[in-house]
């Protein structure tokens, strides 16, 4: 469109040039003569030079234009060069325009414009009348300050490497400032984390231009890319990229992260109840088929209607036995899957449905918050992702919690709380935080070793007695009164939730990473 209304107008000033010239016996008239027909005065009321100015910083150009034959456009963008030697557009696409619905004789505008070139040394104005006569006014920027450094690599990409492997990285760095700092590490690009402590190469006090070489190993399979930092006196950087297309030769052996899920302890329901429960108890480490996904925590109900599959661990809440005898130590407990027809955790019930499960041993230790340490486990929990790497780390958990203890049922039940019932001195055990080994017997394989840290253990303070430990009895109700009465579900008739009977349904919050 703008291109068809210049081709007009330049059409209009000739036609008029004809007109004039081959009218009977009059003086053609010359719209080339400056004199007569001169070009858009242009007067610049913002500043007309910049002693500095800021790359990428957007600059506001006022002014206002007299055009005695009409204007045609105005518009500003970003030269290079000088006044010696011309100056010299840097590219169409950086104009801004002033949008004219006329052809004004006078005109005040107000233009922004980024300067977004390194190479930028002035911004050009530029008005043109409707004979196409054009005054162009350069505003000089003197320094432009800001231009990050410029950053080359040999090699820009490598195609193979092996793991371990090292390999020399050649490079140049220039700035208009003085160098201030040249960094180097190796790198995943996205999302962003360095994978090695950063090297450092030296740089003098008044250096612009540096060549440089440096040595780097890449012994982390997660690597993308070698990046290097250069950074200026005034704190302007660029980071350059050697990428890496492939690393080979990555040992065998993966880990599973399972981030924060929840887990919630259900009723203990009779096969003739009726209602197969639906709170997530239930943790499988290879996951359960549950429609068209595989879950890892599924509830009573996903792992019956499943085809097949394999549980680890549950999360329930202790207090009877089968036979719905209280029994002393009650609470929120994880208990091995191998566990959980055994007393005193007395869910033998739900064992009946699970006929068609595998139901794996599992031993768990809790770690001491000097062992959590020496494992650097907050470290590790917060950094590590599912490599060879970690599946190395938790290879160190096999003297924590061994395979003798993985066999024994006194490790296949953890408490929230020790002694929790009517007798013994209770102790809480497990809080926010706490760290978990555990160890799980794979028959005809080798054992899984895994830790879990307890994100946000589940709340059972509001059932606690007098004392702040124990957990207290239910209360009893309805027509057959005592501890053993039918407590299946909540919000039953005749019945009364207090105490243990009220941690049903609550909720622990987990991170998991265990072998693959």
């Amino acid at each position: 469109m703008k291109r068809c209304k210049q081709i007009i107008y330049t059409l209009l000033a000739l036609s008029l040039a004809i007109f004039a010239t081959c009218s009977d016996g009059e003086v053609a008239v010359d719209y080339t003569d400056d004199n007569a027909y001169p070009p858009p005065a242009v007067n610049i009321t913002s500043p007309t030079s910049l002693e500095e100015a800021l790359f990428q910083q957007t600059q506001r150009v006022t002014g206002s234009i007299e055009s005695r034959n009409g204007l045609r456009d105005i518009y500003i963008t970003l030269l290079k060069g000088n006044a010696d030697v011309g100056y010299e557009e840097i590219s169409r696409n950086n104009r801004v325009f002033q949008i004219l619905d006329s052809f004004p004789h006078e005109l005040d505008f107000s233009l922004n414009i980024s300067l977004s070139d390194a190479s930028t040394t002035a911004i050009g104005v530029f008005a043109t009348d409707i004979y196409t006569k054009t005054t162009i006014t350069p505003i000089v920027i003197e320094k432009l300050k800001g231009i990050p450094p410029r950053v080359t690599l040999n090699p820009s990409e490598i195609d193979q490497i092996e793991l371990n492997e090292s390999l020399t990285i050649e490079g140049t760095a220039s700035s208009a400032e003085d160098l201030a700092s040249i960094t180097y590490a190796l790198v995943r690009k996205t999302p962003y984390l360095e994978l090695s402590t950063p090297g450092i190469i030296e740089v003098g006090s008044s250096e612009t231009e540096k060549s440089f070489s440096f040595d780097i190993t890449v012994d982390d399979e997660r690597a993308d890319a070698i990046s290097v930092v250069v950074t200026d006196k005034e704190g302007f950087k660029t980071t350059a990229y050697t990428d890496i297309k492939s690393i080979t030769g990555i040992p065998e052996g993966r880990a599973f992260i399972f981030e924060d899920f929840e887990m919630a302890p259900e009723w203990e329901i009779m096969s003739n109840a009726g209602v197969i429960p639906t709170q997530p108890y239930l943790f499988s480490i290879e996951g359960i088929q549950v429609g068209n996904q595989i879950k890892n925590v599924v509830t009573l109900k996903e792992a019956v209607d499943a085809p097949s599959g394999s549980i680890d661990f549950a999360f329930v809440n202790i207090w009877r036995n089968s036979s719905r005898v209280p029994v002393g130590s009650r609470g929120f407990a994880y208990v091995s899957a191998a566990r959980l027809s055994g007393g005193p955790v007395g869910r033998q019930v739900d064992t009946d449905w699970l006929g068609g499960m595998t139901k794996n041993a599992i031993g768990f230790r809790i770690l001491s918050q000097e062992e959590a340490a020496t494992l650097d486990l907050d470290n590790f929990f917060e950094t590590t992702t599912g490599n060879w790497e970690t599946f190395e780390a938790l290879s160190a958990l096999d003297s924590y919690v061994t395979p003798a203890m993985a066999n024994n049922d006194a490790n296949r039940v953890l408490r929230q709380r020790t002694n929790a019932g009517a007798s013994g001195n209770c102790s809480l055990e497990i809080t926010s935080g706490t760290y978990i080994a555990f160890r799980r017997v794979v028959k005809g394989s080798e054992d899984k070793l895994g830790i879990m840290k307890v994100i946000e253990a589940a709340d059972d303070t509001d059932a606690t007695d007098n004392d702040g430990c124990k957990i207290a009895d239910p209360i009893t109700g309805g027509t057959t009164p005592g501890a053993s009465a039918h407590y299946t579900g909540p919000n039953l008739p005749g019945f009364v939730y207090e105490g243990v009977t009220k941690l049903y349904g609550r909720t622990t919050k987990l991170k998991i990473i265990v072998q693959q």
